[in-house]
């Protein structure tokens, strides 16, 4: 099993392969060049890219790459089927609230360095903003209103695992592929029986509370939580979560969700998804996905399981 470790996506990747077919060196090199474009390509940070030059474009015809738009239509396509809940227009308010640089910028930063926010005026310009309803894709051209503005942070590292785990590990049975916690496995580890992955306390990441396991077959796996990415600004103190419905970080009893799907992507979604929607409606969403399962944590409450979870809490 070969092990390749670098940073990339604001976050840790880590990959581990076992591949007789070829070169397996050459191909975690392929696996990393590839990530380390796709950040350059598409992350909201950086000035002049191919996503700052769609979010800047003062046309309403909006020329895209083969890989935009795909990832667009990927995007609107779990924007419908979360009814609006994932919705990569909420960028002014993440920005807006403190959420306007990377991470590392942001840890050097100080809370008084920040204005206070309006969050009447906040919540009206939201309001206001092109709904993701209202771009068309036809090929690899955009139809979108002067001001439509997307941040693909909620769905890069899912879609760019899924898309290299089709492309260039076809040919490989075994894999663990890891995005910042984005999480891809086949196979098997060690010839054991799947993969074990572990599932830390929100509250105290240092441990462990339980694994999944995979059985050998092909999985994703998410978390979203409200405590990595978070911050103070102006007095106020958000996370990277925005509720679609508000505007505002999502604020209910859920601190953290783990959840399992058949891809990466799909993992990715549901998790914040599920913490977006709350408690009761987060699980009745994630029960109705034939092929997902999730583990909910609550402030100062049991975590609670989606019906198909402990399906993958036995090692059999």
């Amino acid at each position: 099993m070969l092990y390749r470790e670098f940073t990339a996506l604001g976050s840790d990747i880590a990959v581990a392969i076992d591949f007789n077919g070829g070169d397996a060196l050459m191909l975690l090199d392929e696996i990393q060049a590839a990530i380390i474009d796709f950040d350059k390509r598409f992350s909201r940070f950086i000035k002049g890219n191919e996503l700052a030059l769609f979010n800047s474009s003062k046309s309403l015809k909006r020329h895209l790459s083969s890989e935009m738009a795909d990832i667009l239509l990927t995007a609107q396509k779990y924007y419908f089927e979360t009814d609006g809940v994932f919705d990569p227009s909420i960028i002014d308010s993440l920005e807006t609230v403190g959420y306007n640089r990377s991470f590392t910028l942001l840890d050097n930063q100080l809370a008084d360095d920040f204005q206070a926010i309006d969050l009447v005026d906040l919540q009206a310009r939201f309001k206001a903003r092109p709904l993701m309803s209202a771009l068309q894709i036809k090929g690899r051209q955009a139809s979108a209103p002067l001001d439509f503005r997307l941040d693909l942070g909620g769905i890069g590292k899912g879609y760019i695992v899924d898309y290299l785990s089709h492309r260039l590990l076809s040919e490989v049975d075994n894999y663990w592929f890891s995005a910042g916690g984005d999480i891809l496995v086949a196979g098997n580890s060690d010839g054991s029986l799947g993969w074990e992955i572990s599932v830390q306390d929100p509250m105290h990441p240092e441990a462990d509370i339980f694994s999944f396991y995979s059985h050998g077959k092909k999985l994703g796996i998410a978390t979203s939580g409200i405590f990595k990415r978070r911050g103070q600004s102006g007095g106020f103190a958000w996370h990277h979560l925005i509720d679609p419905r508000s505007g505002l970080p999502a604020l209910n009893n859920i601190i953290s969700v783990s959840v399992i799907a058949n891809s990466a992507l799909r993992a990715d979604i549901f998790a914040k998804t599920v913490l977006i929607l709350g408690e009761k409606e987060g699980l009745d969403f994630i029960d109705k996905q034939a092929d997902a399962a999730a583990v909910i944590f609550l402030k100062n409450a049991a975590p609670l399981f989606s019906q198909r979870l402990p399906l993958f809490l036995k090692n059999i």
